[in-house]
């Protein structure tokens, strides 16, 4: 629902995505989506939006990822939740931290992404995912099993 689809994101759209509005929990399904679309003036006009980065249910799943990559890679397993800290990628990165971040990707109209262990508290290791080939959110792991200082890592959409 968030950017310009893809030939995978409309594959999904029209077969499972449609599908699901048609069980028996259908119209909680829908409701949810047209709360989360918000209208927002473009350069080309009025558009309709979605802010995956404002939904924790996205927010929870992103999370699950990089558990579950950590857990792959063999980086670190078991992770719990709160050691993870996630946002929409707000800014761009610099080649040179991209460069230094191993990549890998599960087909890349996907989900394809890149993390480098830093080890330097309170930062274990940094996350780029990608989904659809439009949508990147940013992760971190924390060092301490109690996570980051809330203080610290408040996204600004929160201090705003």
């Amino acid at each position: 629902m968030s950017g310009e689809p893809n030939k995978a994101v409309q594959e999904l759209w029209q077969t499972k995505a449609h599908r699901s509005f048609k069980e028996v929990d259908g119209h909680r399904r829908v409701r949810d989506l047209l709360e989360q679309i918000q209208r927002v003036e473009t350069e080309v006009g009025e558009r309709w939006a979605v802010y995956p980065g404002r939904d924790e249910r996205v927010m929870r799943i992103v999370r699950k990822v990089i558990r579950g990559l950590c857990h792959y890679h063999r980086i670190m397993s078991p992770v719990s939740d709160r050691r993870i800290w996630t946002d929409i990628l707000r800014y761009r990165v610099p080649p040179e931290f991209l460069n230094e971040m191993e990549h890998h990707h599960r087909e890349k109209d996907i989900a394809e992404y890149r993390y480098q262990i830093l080890d330097e508290p309170p930062i274990h290791s940094a996350w780029l995912i990608t989904f659809f080939e439009r949508r990147t959110f940013i992760g971190m792991v924390s060092t301490s099993e109690d996570g980051f200082p809330e203080e610290e890592w408040v996204s600004q959409e929160t201090q705003c």
